[in-house]
């Protein structure tokens, strides 16, 4: 008897602490992938519009632009200067509002895929012509029981402007 106590106890604390290493063995910039969709062509307004979506790693979560605890990080877009296009607005989805076991209250949270729309407003015209913009995603990934340090990851994209 004492035998099997000691073989579920011990089979309970393996898979406890396997998991717990498994949880903090990923990398926190693999946790999200970023990817960006431009429409070439402006808007009436003479805006650019890209779609940066950031797809989540199953099993895991961001915190919303605005995290309803201040205590936690926000994810956040920016474009880096560029001479050549400027953001004028960035609009992040609704989150789901979602309560975890390490949280009292109802967290605002993205999971599987976020898309947040970009406005580019052009310095000049450039059409038929590549302009690369770079950009930077700030993140803190979590899954349900643990989070990683908040990164800062790099991405870029091209715009060709068409008529």
């Amino acid at each position: 008897m004492k035998m099997k106590i000691f073989f579920i106890a011990f089979s309970f604390l393996l898979t406890f602490f396997y998991a717990e290493v498994i949880a903090q063995d990923i990398s926190p910039d693999k946790v999200v992938e970023v990817k960006v969709k431009v429409n070439s062509k402006p808007n009436k307004d003479g805006l650019v519009e890209a779609i940066v979506d950031l797809s989540i790693l199953h099993g895991w979560h961001i915190n919303s632009n605005k995290p309803l605890d201040n205590n936690l990080s926000p994810t956040s877009i920016k474009i880096l200067d560029n001479p050549n296009f400027k953001a004028v607005k960035i609009s992040f989805p609704p989150p789901l509002l979602k309560k975890l076991s390490f949280s009292d209250s109802q967290l605002a949270l993205y999971e599987g895929n976020a898309q947040v729309t970009v406005e580019l407003k052009p310095a000049a015209k450039f059409l038929n012509k590549k302009i690369k913009l770079e950009g930077e995603v700030d993140y803190q990934p979590c899954n349900d029981e643990t989070c990683l340090f908040p990164v800062k990851k790099a991405f870029s994209f091209e715009i060709k402007l068409k008529k």
